[in-house]
């Protein structure tokens, strides 16, 4: 599967993690299993960890409904979020940036910011420590620069 979710308890915090090939199908499945979660509380702030992603078939028009519809859901629940991607492919950026740019035309209450990798979001999320073991294994390699970038 191109897209796995998980609620990392008790942050409370969800991890997405997309890789291969991408469709709006895809995107759009996983979006509605994460909400349907019941430890997906509002407020719940999201990562997107798009670092595998190789191609998406998503085009302009379906992901400016996702953008909509995104906003639209934050919005019902009354609490505000961040979504934080983290990309490093020209693939990746530029679905990343289409969906922030779509988002930020749709009035919400979810926020999103695109980062090059694990310790920036750590850094913005100001996780206390043992909640970085919540994250996989792969994803808290970084977390030893925290320290240079808290200090």
């Amino acid at each position: 599967m191109p897209i796995v979710n998980q609620i990392l308890t008790p942050a409370p915090l969800a991890y997405r993690r997309f890789s291969g090939h991408v469709t709006m199908g895809e995107l759009t499945a996983s979006s509605l299993a994460l909400h349907a979660d019941p430890a997906f509380v509002p407020g719940t702030h999201t990562v997107v960890d798009m670092l595998d992603v190789t191609d998406f078939d998503i085009g302009f028009d379906q992901m400016k409904e996702f953008a909509a519809l995104t906003q639209n859901r934050h919005r019902d629940r009354g609490e505000p979020v961040h979504i934080f991607i983290v990309c490093s492919s020209e693939q990746g950026r530029w679905l990343a940036e289409m969906f922030r740019a779509l988002a930020d035309l749709e009035p919400g209450m979810a926020s999103v910011e695109i980062l090059h990798g694990f310790p920036e979001v750590l850094a913005l999320l100001d996780l206390p420590a043992e909640t970085l073991s919540l994250f996989p294994e792969d994803c808290q390699t970084e977390s030893h620069l925290l320290n240079r970038l808290s200090s």
